[in-house]
């Protein structure tokens, strides 16, 4: 059976770094995107659904 995992991904403007999460739940990961997008510190935030 698959599973289906959602992933924030985002460039940190201060060090050049891409980061990424991963979540389990559909609600906390979008919430955590919608979060990333707002924050200061956060360009090329991208939201993925991943099966694995």
């Amino acid at each position: 059976m698959a599973v289906t995992r959602y992933r924030v991904t985002w460039k940190n403007i201060e060090t050049g770094e891409e980061r990424v999460e991963e979540f389990n739940d559909i609600d906390q990961g979008y919430d955590y995107y919608q979060m990333m997008q707002r924050d200061a510190y956060a360009i090329k935030v991208r939201w993925e659904h991943v099966t694995e």
